[in-house]
């Protein structure tokens, strides 16, 4: 189809289907992209994909800071850890190793809502790929008052106490079992 006929098919001149034909489709409206997509038999689709460090507020990276000075040689700690799964866009907060253990990060702020947290906690179980989670909550008043009702919404598998668990990545050793830690 020429650019003539697209133009007139989308009301616009042939010089402007040229100008996106040469990539000038960056600074197309969404819905004239979708217009000549139709045109033309294709269907126009976008997708949001990981490309870095995502914007968090302050206190998360000083949360996981404070929980990285926490954690000792020969544990190993990665930031920002893709869960290894085709087509799934979700990551670990963090991933300790220590040989063949795998510890999976989640660091919260601020509970604002338990289902989420829950929900989001479960499907981590379910797919995320590790050993134990460690549920690391700021220790705010807010976050102690929820702590209680998150202990026993998750059960017996994140009933190790917090000073053991503590006490292994201060001295090396691997962790006894899944926990929610306040620091």
């Amino acid at each position: 189809m020429s650019q003539r006929a697209v133009g007139l098919q989308v009301g616009c001149s042939q010089s402007e289907i040229n100008r996106i034909e040469r990539r000038g489709y960056l600074s197309v409206p969404l819905p004239r992209l979708c217009e000549i997509a139709a045109v033309l038999g294709l269907e126009l689709s976008a997708g949001l994909h990981p490309a870095g460090e995502p914007i968090r507020d302050r206190g998360h990276p000083a949360l996981l800071g404070r929980f990285a000075g926490l954690v000792s040689a020969p544990w190993v700690l990665r930031r920002e850890v893709p869960i290894l799964m085709p087509g799934d866009y979700r990551s670990w907060d963090a991933v300790l190793r220590l040989r063949d253990v795998r510890v999976g990060v989640e660091a919260e702020t601020r509970i604002h809502d338990l289902q989420a947290l829950m929900r989001k906690l479960r499907g981590r179980e379910r797919d995320g790929g590790v050993d134990h989670i460690l549920v690391v909550l700021s220790d705010t008043a807010h976050n102690r008052r929820l702590v209680g009702q998150l202990r026993d919404a998750l059960g017996d598998r994140y009933a190790t106490p917090a000073r053991p668990v503590l006490s292994a990545l201060r001295s090396g050793r691997p962790v006894p079992g899944s926990a929610v830690i306040l620091i």
